[in-house]
Parts: C-alpha cells; sequence; structure tokens
C-alpha cells in the first residue's frame, strides 16, 4: 500500500473510532443493555488503535 492509502485508512478508522466512543459513553442505559456499550467502547478503543497505527506507525516506502 501507499503512503496516502495508509494515512487515509487511518483518518477513517480514528473517525469511525471516534463515534463509536460517543456512543459507548453517551447511549442512554435504560434501553439499551451493557453488552452494546460495553461493545461499542471496546471497538472504538480497538479502532483508534488499528488507527494510529495506520496513520503514523505504519511507514511504506
Amino acid at each position: 500500500m501507499s503512503k496516502n492509502t495508509c494515512k487515509m485508512i487511518g483518518i477513517i478508522t480514528m473517525i469511525i473510532s471516534v463515534f463509536l466512543l460517543i456512543g459507548g459513553l453517551y447511549l442512554p442505559q435504560t434501553d439499551i443493555s451493557n453488552i452494546v456499550t460495553t461493545s461499542c467502547l471496546i471497538a472504538g478503543v480497538l479502532l483508534l488503535a488499528v488507527g494510529i497505527v495506520f496513520y503514523s506507525i505504519l511507514k511504506t516506502d
């Protein structure tokens, strides 16, 4: 993959992770079970880590 493609994938995954983290933190607890909110938070943190790896750490020449 080219350097620009890795950066684009990283930015997209970081944007999706922010929405998952916000959804996991601010969903009302009365309507949705704890499993859904916990899975949103875990998925958000994992996607944030993947986005950081793709954006800054992964260097292709």
